[in-house]
């Protein structure tokens, strides 16, 4: 490997792309730290990231050649090495956003991801390119932060508790944001080098990279402002405010909650049936929010499908019913997705209370949520069969293992055929594999929709009847 001197229309591209990476890096770091990782939900992050991967091949492509043209043999072995398994890493998320049972092999790429980033950060330390103070201070940054991080991944991997992993991904969101300083010792190291080359003679400007330039200017400001935009729409940089009709509903129906013999806690909001009346038997509906409704406020949920819909008068008036909207706290799920802890239990417990207060009808218990909630109702469903009568998972995944314990049980699925963030498959697969066990779901799947298929549902003539003609 020799010392190969570059020229100064190279250290411009390299100085624009590390430049557009630390920009991108800066929006995506800011968005993590305000929302954590809810926006891999979002529709505009598929192209964000696109754009956030590009401009980081383009930019550690440049500074591999660096690393090369310099003779830095060990930093650029660990360099390559990082920087294969980070874009691994981003490209894994496509896959993650379809298919959520990968998180754990997400989380491992992660934590090696990390490992070898403080490998890459000691040889800029104690190898030759430790001269270069730019590359030393950068070096020593990408180990303490990176020794942290992977602590914390790995800590959150093992932990099962709710509270403390909340706080383990606040810590860890915290350091990263504070990783990106990385690029910048990076940037001013190029900037340093640039400056030695002030007598060299100007070349014509290569077109390929030129247009990279305009192009990477482009996606950034366009991909880039619908990402914030949607962020910021979604709850980035402002509180939940609930309206008018939520803050009568939290009036109406008080606040609730249950406490297992651990001491975890469900947070809840019952809404009893319309002109109550003890002597009369009614049906119980476990309404399942949606992710974006995560929290403890017990407030939120309300106002997340299908909440809406089944506190409307006209529901309420014609099928009087029991209506339990529990809160599932922020890193944990109601069930059906392997990396969160699930509070399936704490629900099961809180209605079995419930009927020892209220005249519930247990062989008319009933089950529905979408997305996080739809996950949430196949896993109810399929876990305690002999709990529900019938179920409405919209949008979810189930266990298809589990079919068999579905054969006689009515289930009502939808699904849109474009979803991006739950493969129509997951449903797919569910149904097919009840229907081999000898079942006869019901299924809905609407050919040009993608996630947000609620106003199709609740449209949907005779949902509600069917829900509440089914017993055990």
């Amino acid at each position: 490997m020799q010392n190969r001197p570059l020229s100064r229309d190279f250290y411009s591209f390299a100085i624009f792309f590390v430049t557009s990476y630390l920009v991108a890096s800066l929006i995506q770091a800011v968005i993590s730290l305000l929302l954590g990782s809810r926006f891999i939900t979002f529709q505009s992050f598929h192209s964000w990231l696109a754009v956030l991967q590009s401009v980081f091949a383009i930019s550690s492509f440049a500074l591999l050649k660096y690393y090369w043209s310099k003779g830095y043999k060990v930093v650029f072995a660990t360099a390559l090495v990082s920087t294969l398994v980070l874009f691994a890493q981003m490209t894994m998320i496509y896959f993650l956003l379809m298919h959520r049972d990968l998180k754990s092999f997400y989380m491992n790429l992660t934590v090696a991801g990390l490992v070898l980033n403080v490998l890459y950060g000691t040889s800029l330390v104690f190898s030759n390119a430790g001269q270069r103070p730019w590359l030393k201070r950068g070096g020593w940054l990408a180990i303490l932060t990176g020794i942290p991080l992977c602590v914390i991944a790995l800590w959150s991997i093992k932990s099962q508790d709710i509270e403390f992993r909340l706080l383990l991904d606040k810590t860890y969101r915290v350091i990263a944001f504070f990783g990106i300083l990385v690029p910048v010792t990076f940037l001013l190291d190029l900037l340093m080098e640039s400056k030695s080359l002030n007598n060299e003679r100007e070349r014509k400007p290569v077109i390929l990279r030129e247009a990279l330039k305009v192009a990477a200017i482009i996606s950034i400001l366009f991909f880039g402002m619908s990402f914030v935009g949607e962020s910021y729409r979604s709850g980035t940089g402002r509180a939940y405010v609930p309206s008018m009709q939520v803050l009568k509903q939290t009036a109406e129906f008080g606040p609730r909650h249950y406490v297992d013999h651990k001491g975890d806690t469900l947070r809840y909001r019952l809404v009893p049936p319309v002109a109550y009346d003890s002597t009369k038997k009614y049906p119980l509906v476990v309404c399942l929010h949606h992710g974006g409704a995560h929290g403890k406020d017990n407030v939120r949920q309300l106002s997340a499908d299908p909440a809406p819909f089944l506190l409307s008068d006209s529901i309420r008036w014609k099928y009087p019913a029991f209506i339990l909207i529990p809160h599932c706290p922020e890193g944990a799920g109601f069930g059906g997705i392997s990396e969160f802890p699930d509070i399936d239990t704490l629900v099961f417990e809180t209605i079995t209370t419930l009927e020892k207060e209220y005249s519930i009808d247990t062989t008319r218990r009933y089950v529905m949520g979408i997305s996080g909630g739809g996950y949430g109702s196949w896993h109810f469903i399929s876990t305690r069969p002999d709990m529900f009568a019938a179920a409405i998972p919209i949008c979810g995944a189930g266990n298809p293992e589990l079919a068999n314990r579905l054969t006689k049980k009515p289930i009502w699925a939808f699904h849109g055929a474009k979803d991006p963030l739950v493969s129509v498959d997951a449903t797919r697969d569910m149904i097919h594999a009840i229907e081999k066990a000898g079942g006869k779901p019901k299924y809905t799947e609407f050919a040009n929709s993608g996630h947000d298929i609620w106003r199709y549902v609740q449209a949907e003539p005779g949902l509600m009847t069917w829900l509440f003609a089914q017993k055990q």
